[in-house]
């Protein structure tokens, strides 16, 4: 082999190894846990979220240093999220958690009449009626205190869900991803705007990542120990929520499938997790309910089987798709979609689409209900923001091309001296000494081409690096100015007059004689567990149709076709005696105002509530009194 063909071997064996260079690093990576990744690779802060070049505050480097740091941080952020919510999402986040878990504290409380038919478990609101009992115990047990620390408990729960999706991401990708993704789900407006709310979902979300982050995923090393914490939280998360059974039907399923050679041992583990903690939440419920029964198993009968989630409302099937999906997601579907197209791995988006399918062809649909499947949406913004913002590799077969340009050229001058034309004065009979030169004059210009050509490649790869750098960046403050506005928004004015209407009740109860009746839909405000003071009240149920009785009207619907005329027949045409306070929206105003000042009520307060007032409900709260 002559000089400059060994010289051109060697430059390529140089250009392969440094352009496979990430590829080795990538692979290198592939732990089967975070912490064994941080032992196999030294940091790299290519396209990380703390980079210099990317965010770069320092601040955001140092609590993402450790994870103890990093929950801490999250744990201080969602108790301000938590703190933030001053208005009312949906009734399930008082009416199924907290209302019933001050019935278990304190002996008085509403229970719907989910929980007099065995659809509802008591595990979740014991964990609120544990925390009143000790408020109680330490003298600490006003208002505020039963309002906020629910809140504060769920904000910490989110914590765990959001630290559980940070190890999850690194786990399916890496460092840089998980930071990523972290990032977009703490500034998605509709996680902000829910996941401290004390509602089974949000609860239910937290657990599931969780349990991902524990499942034997293929590429990752799996100990019996994971195992069992995967199907404990799995079990856990269908305790909390039934519906969480739609997620773990796939999972599991594909779980078993990928064990067939250890089928026995995997179902050994199904067989002792699934009944015990099915039996211990039994037992708790058979305290409460005063029977044994699997509220579990009633839950999904009412709400699936039997279709009585519908009563409640019902959307089209493509709702979520066309409105569902998209809305939860905001501006982040941008690069979650993006995230797919770059992805490798499609399994997570296979439980989305799955979760979404199955909810679709239910008929009762909200926006709550997707909560679990947002962490793995967020895993997909997380591949997307990686990806743009490291640098793009070089190409390896245009440099090649150049290299082979460039022995071609070589050897076209080689011919031309060593094959003189007729005229040419050059001798046929070079010396030997000669020709060395010449190979060596090749070498070097062969290297000087390589630098070259390296030179501008990287010239060009900086260029194409900064422009992405600068789009992220502009992606980034656009996801920051509409979620964060948003979110603001919705916590604290969209909403709020159910909330503030409370706490003017509960200043008035101290100061006189006071029973209210609610005139709106039915659960549009909390209870007693934001009013703390056992006086009687009574609002407008909205029962389905229990008994299956031939015409059926729920209380609130009678009320609503004559607002007057069920007025007369409760209190008019009877004896029953008129209560102090009336609470009902501003669209009854025009139909109630004669007939309630005739009766001797004047308006006692207006409080704000929505810029966006719908059917029944309005743009303010009125308080009559008398």
């Amino acid at each position: 082999m002559t000089k400059d063909a060994k010289s051109a071997a060697t430059i390529r064996r140089r250009k392969k190894c440094n352009s496979f260079i990430d590829f080795e690093r990538f692979k290198s990576s592939r732990a089967s846990s975070p912490h064994e990744q941080i032992r196999q690779n030294p940091e790299d802060h290519e396209s990380y979220l703390f980079d210099d070049e990317i965010l770069g505050p320092l601040i955001v480097k140092k609590i993402m240093s450790s994870e103890k740091s990093l929950f801490f941080a999250l744990i201080c952020i969602r108790i301000v999220n938590s703190l933030l919510i001053q208005t009312s999402f949906v009734p399930d986040e008082y009416w199924q958690s907290i209302e019933v878990a001050h019935h278990m504290a304190y002996g008085y409380g509403y229970k719907t009449w989910e929980w007099n038919n065995g659809l509802r478990g008591y595990l979740y609101p014991s964990i609120f009626a544990i925390f009143y009992k000790i408020l109680a115990i330490l003298g600490m047990d006003n208002r505020v205190m039963l309002i906020k620390f629910p809140r504060i408990i769920q904000g910490v729960i989110a914590a765990c869900g959001d630290l559980y999706l940070y190890k999850l991401s690194w786990l399916l990708s890496d460092r840089a991803t998980a930071q990523w993704a972290l990032f977009c789900q703490m500034t998605n407006w509709f996680m902000l705007y829910c996941s401290t709310r004390t509602l089974t979902n949000s609860t239910e979300t937290a657990i599931v990542t969780a349990a991902l982050y524990y499942y034997p995923w293929p590429l990752k090393v799996t100990t019996q120990q994971s195992v069992r914490r995967f199907l404990s939280l799995a079990a856990l998360s269908i305790l909390v929520r039934p519906t969480a059974a739609i997620i773990w039907i796939l999972m599991c399923a594909w779980h078993l499938q990928t064990n067939t050679h250890r089928l026995p041992a995997t179902l050994k583990h199904y067989f002792l997790v699934g009944p015990v903690t099915l039996l211990l939440s039994a037992a708790l419920d058979r305290v409460f309910y005063g029977e044994w029964t699997c509220v579990q198993y009633n839950f999904l009968k009412f709400n699936v089987l039997g279709g009585g989630g519908s009563f409640y409302g019902t959307h089209p099937w493509h709702w979520y798709l066309t409105q569902g999906y998209p809305v939860i997601m905001g501006l982040h579907v941008l690069p979650f979609l993006l995230g797919i197209w770059r992805a490798k791995n499609k399994v997570p988006l296979l439980v989305i689409i799955w979760t979404i399918f199955i909810y679709s062809c239910l008929a009762h649909k909200e926006f709550r209900f997707l909560m679990p499947i947002l962490p793995l949406s967020f895993h997909y913004c997380g591949l997307f923001f990686q990806n743009y913002c490291k640098k793009p590799k070089l190409k390896k077969q245009l440099i090649k091309k150049d290299v082979q340009n460039t022995l071609c050229s070589d050897k076209k001058e080689n011919v031309l001296i060593s094959n003189p034309t007729k005229n040419s004065t050059i001798s046929s009979e070079e010396p030997e000494d000669n020709k060395d030169n010449t190979s060596g004059v090749n070498e070097k210009t062969l290297q000087q081409k390589d630098v070259s050509d390296m030179a501008e490649a990287s010239r060009k790869q900086n260029a194409v690096h900064k422009a992405h750098l600068f789009r992220a960046k502009l992606l980034v403050i656009f996801l920051l100015l509409i979620n964060i506005p948003a979110t603001m928004y919705f916590s604290l004015i969209h909403q709020r007059g159910t909330i503030y209407v409370m706490k003017f009740l509960h200043d008035v109860s101290y100061e006189q004689h006071t029973d209210v009746l609610f005139l709106m839909p039915c659960h549009s405000t909390p209870y007693y567990s934001y009013l703390h003071r056992n006086i009687s009240m009574r609002f407008l149920t909205c029962e389905p149709n229990l008994k299956q009785e031939d015409n059926y009207v729920d209380e609130a619907d009678a009320f609503y076709r004559d607002p007057v005329l069920w007025l007369k027949s409760q209190y008019a045409a009877t004896a029953a005696p008129w209560p102090s306070h009336l609470v009902y929206f501003n669209s009854l105003q025009n139909e109630l105002s004669q007939y309630l000042l005739q009766n001797g009520y004047k308006d006692c307060a207006s409080l704000f509530h929505t810029h966006l007032p719908e059917g029944r409900v309005g743009s303010h709260v009125i308080v009559s009194c008398r």
